[in-house]
């Protein structure tokens, strides 16, 4: 018996089940496949709740998918569907049970013929024929139905012609060469695990970039969507990848298990997946486990090198392993408070494992960071940072993120420029996808003047971090000190849409560009944003030095008088664009002294071009180990 097509009909959507095709009041509606299945799986069953195993086995087979694959699907459907988080019109979540479909449906059915369109076409050729032939010579009943046949078959094989698989049909698997691995679902019920989660996520990255073969999205630009669940193909499209990572992590006391899956982003096409479980005390195998079963997957060369390396994975101690998780969790929030936090997680996990090279690095880099982001002086992070990078590199030679810490203390603290190159070039030798590597890499350039560099640098960070809001504004800043202002603005604003209330000071850095372009009115709009979103002290000092562009000397000098900002090279800048060169310098002077590290941009800024041409220059680039020109 034929079977009728079925159409489903509620609001304003049309569904033909059939052709597994949404309309919305007759436009059709993009919906990946799977997706699709679920709608039909809800719908068919609306009389009742459809158990989150139902859908899985339903939509999977034999598979092996966590719930988080089916929870993307709801979203993605409800999205599709119009609904919001605290909307039910259609699809309703039974905790604990699974899903319903609640709204109205109107089901029709069609007609047999409607649904056999292979011989409504026969038919139709048979009466085109029928009609061509003069009645005298049409054939008799015998010889029609030959006729009949005769087109039946030439129909079907024209069909079948039309289907024929082409190369694009193929069961081959396409090339990827980049991923994503997308936040890890926290799956312990409870939501104070989430750090466990998010921890496992940046490992399982940090361990998939150590292949050369592959490029890997770093944290920032994934974590967007942690609690914002988008189609597959749109993350691959914003982060310009291949594959997508997706799964999920429980930890049940000492326990930890693992379930991923490998999806070819841009068709949402599944291509592998696999669950671990082991003792949270061999998680770090685990993790190299997986990151060695996803290279072979996506069939990227691994080196012997790198082979070796994922092989080398060693037991951890749970509670040290823990802390460690806890700082991480910390480090990237880059407030006083959270900084403070981060360092003495690290610290505690140093103490319960003092043989863990990795948490010497990060209690390094949260160091450092607090120095510039917190409340304790630059000077005053020296020490810790220093003596943590160097127990780093005594437990691990061979762990780039030591070097990195260690080439910033050299870059920072003791402007041995040469010396934090070659740091940063043996961390990029051991691990070209690193990130901060390249980042470091890129503010040196910077602060000697190889533009070229820094900005290849910056852009190499960008393609692993497309959606850093903080990559964006570093970048601008480059372009600044390059004079490519009209690049510049494109990265800031970039930055600002990324992160409207501001990141990595991306307000005050465009306000910077546009004053070096004379766009003096829209420099000091931008820095009224800049008081709403980015509150500084500085701020008042950027206005002074473009009041003194202005010619405003009397505004100016209100406001440094004002300002409870007395950093030396800021007001170096504002007295430099009054034209006092001489308190300019005895302000650079001074900062030499007091600040080590935080001048070493002075060279390359655009605010002090104005006193290239003075003597005393040469002596503050001399000050600062940078090369003079004409000089051995």
């Amino acid at each position: 018996m034929t079977r009728l097509p079925v159409t489903y009909e509620f609001g304003p959507f049309r569904f033909e089940a059939d052709r597994r095709v949404l309309l919305r009041d007759g436009a059709p509606v993009a919906v990946a496949p799977k997706a699709l299945e679920t709608l039909l799986a809800l719908i068919e069953h609306r009389d009742r709740v459809v158990t989150k195993d139902e859908l899985l086995q339903r939509i999977w087979g034999e598979t092996i998918v966590e719930e988080g694959g089916l929870a993307r699907n709801i979203s993605v459907l409800r999205k599709a569907l119009g609904e919001k988080p605290e909307d039910h019109y259609y699809i309703v979540t039974v905790p604990g049970q699974g899903y319903r479909f609640v709204a109205e449906v109107h089901e029709s059915a069609g007609s047999a013929e409607s649904s056999n369109p292979g011989s409504a076409g026969a038919d139709a050729l048979v009466d085109v024929a029928a009609a061509a032939v003069p009645p005298d010579v049409r054939p008799r009943p015998a010889m029609r139905w030959l006729v009949v046949a005769g087109l039946v078959v030439f129909a079907v094989g024209a069909l079948v012609y039309a289907l024929r698989p082409t190369s694009a049909a193929l069961p081959v698997r396409p090339p990827l060469s980049s991923l994503a691995v997308l936040p890890l679902q926290n799956l312990s019920g409870d939501p104070s695990q989430e750090y466990f989660a998010d921890g496992m996520t940046e490992a399982l990255i940090a361990t998939l970039a150590r292949v050369r073969a592959v490029r890997v999205v770093s944290r920032t630009s994934v974590m967007r969507f942690k609690d914002a669940p988008r189609a597959l193909p749109d993350i691959a499209r914003l982060l310009n990848v291949d594959a997508i990572v997706e799964g999920s992590v429980r930890r049940t006391g000492n326990r930890v298990r693992i379930a991923v899956q490998l999806i070819h982003a841009p068709s949402d096409t599944h291509l592998w997946a696999r669950e671990y479980e082991r003792e949270l005390t061999d998680v770090l195998k685990l993790q190299s486990e997986v990151a060695r079963a996803v290279a072979g997957e996506i069939q990227v060369r691994i080196t012997a090198e790198e082979r070796a390396r994922l092989a080398s994975a060693g037991s951890v101690n749970p509670a040290a392993y823990e802390e460690f998780l806890l700082g991480q969790h910390y480090l990237w929030r880059l407030t006083e408070e959270d900084l403070a936090r981060a360092i003495g997680h690290f610290e505690h996990s140093a103490r319960l494992d003092s043989g863990n090279a990795a948490t010497y690095a990060a209690l390094s880099h949260a160091w450092w960071w607090r120095g510039i982001w917190g409340a304790t002086t630059f000077r005053q992070v020296e020490s810790p940072s220093r003596a943590a990078a160097a127990r780093a590199l005594e437990l691990d030679p061979a762990l780039p993120e030591a070097y990195v810490s260690r080439g910033r203390i050299k870059f920072g603290h003791e402007r041995d420029w040469a010396g934090a190159d070659q740091d940063f070039t043996r961390a990029l030798e051991i691990d070209p996808n690193n990130v901060d590597a390249h980042f470091f890499s890129a503010m040196l350039c910077m602060a000697l003047g190889c533009f070229a560099e820094s900005i290849d640098h910056m852009k190499r960070v960008e393609q692993r971090d497309p959606l850093s809001a903080t990559v964006q504004s570093f970048l601008g800043r480059v372009l600044y000190r390059a004079r490519r202002f009209d690049e510049a603005i494109i990265h800031l604003n970039r930055s600002i849409e990324l992160e409207p209330r501001g990141a990595g000071g991306a307000y005050g850095r465009l306000a910077d560009v546009y004053e070096a372009v004379g766009r003096y009115a829209e420099a000091l709009t931008v820095l009224e944003k800049a008081d709403a979103e980015e509150p500084r002290p500085a701020i008042a000092l950027q206005r002074a030095r473009i009041y003194a562009l202005m010619g405003d000397k009397t505004g100016a000098m209100a406001l440094v008088d004002a300002s409870r900002e007395r950093n030396p090279q800021l007001l170096a800048e504002v007295y430099a664009a009054l034209g006092d060169k001489d308190e300019a310098f005895r302000l650079l002077f001074k900062d030499l002294d007091e600040r080590p590290g935080l001048g070493a941009y002075v060279k390359t800024d655009p605010s002090f071009d104005s006193l290239h041409s003075d003597p005393r220059w040469k002596e503050i680039l001399r000050g600062m180990n940078f090369p003079v020109a004409g000089e051995p």
